[in-house]
């Protein structure tokens, strides 16, 4: 069923928001309640929700939005994202809840994290970490290049290196192992499906980098839990209140945002993998962890 559901006490005049996004079953459904509370908190105006079963009309939907008098539009997750087809170019549009990269024709916050983020927490829990290896492939070379200038920023040297297939990455990684010293280099997997194969790369540098005391953290959220130092997870009222805010501006003509990386700063660490490195950490910085691994 499809229902766009009015809030109460808002006056039907103002600026109409619509958010569309997959009904779905827990633990999916907190995230897409949490992204659409982080946009309620930014967008004071009227605000529908329309939440999509897989067998859907789209007729029905766009009819609807019509009839609603819809002035832009949020989607969320892919079930979201399919319609923009029909709706770019119609309304201010902006997506989220998605890995998205700015080959997407649409704007939005992805889910990926910002390497800033990543590298201010790299700071913190591995001080004397002084260059960064990284390996890419042309669909992760722009979370690189914002990387490369927070590097700089923040005193790393990022080692960035360019592979076409999974075999050029398994030879290089294993150079840069050769090469690496435990006091001081760190090793980045991106959010890369090449460089980050989770069959063969994670598993290689996890048994190597726990057995060359080296600092390995990922992008991935899951690989936290695998043995890698460190991730960031999503902050989803953060990239709600910044999708209604990028919406907004799209549809007063103030600019024209593009995809921007998720700026969370929910990091999970694996303090089994911490201890193993050598690394202590006080009870206030524990504290101040999203998450930690194992699990008690």
């Amino acid at each position: 069923m499809l229902l766009g559901l009015f809030l109460p006490g808002l006056v039907l005049a103002a600026d109409t928001l619509a958010v569309i996004y997959p009904e779905a079953p827990p633990p999916y459904k907190q995230v897409f309640d949490q992204i659409v509370e982080g946009i309620e908190a930014r967008h004071t105006d009227r605000l529908l929700r329309y939440p999509l079963e897989k067998n859907y009309s789209r007729t029905y939907l766009l009819s609807q939005l019509e009839a609603d008098r819809v002035d832009m539009v949020v989607t969320l997750g892919r079930r979201g994202y399919s319609l923009i087809g029909e709706l770019s170019g119609k309304y201010p549009l902006v997506s989220g809840a998605l890995p998205l990269t700015p080959a997407n024709t649409v704007p939005g916050v992805s889910l990926i994290a910002d390497p800033d983020t990543l590298f201010s927490q790299l700071r913190n829990l591995s001080p004397t970490t002084q260059r960064i290896f990284v390996l890419f492939t042309d669909k992760s070379r722009w979370m690189v290049e914002l990387a490369q200038k927070s590097a700089a920023k923040k005193g790393f040297e990022l080692k960035a290196q360019s592979v076409n297939s999974l075999s050029d990455a398994v030879r290089a990684y294993q150079a840069i192992l050769d090469g690496a010293q435990a006091e001081t280099d760190a090793i980045w997997l991106p959010l890369d499906k090449v460089t980050s194969n989770e069959t063969v790369i994670l598993p290689m540098l996890l048994r190597e980098a726990w057995d060359r005391r080296l600092v390995l953290f990922s992008s991935k959220p899951s690989h936290v839990k695998r043995g890698t130092l460190f991730s960031i997870y999503p902050n989803n009222q953060q990239s709600g209140e910044r999708l209604a805010e990028m919406v907004k501006e799209l549809y007063l003509g103030r600019a024209a945002p593009g995809v921007e990386p998720s700026r969370s700063q929910n990091v999970g660490v694996n303090l089994r993998t911490a201890v193993h490195l050598g690394l202590e950490y006080s009870p206030s910085l524990t504290r101040s962890f999203y998450r930690t691994f194992p699990q008690p």
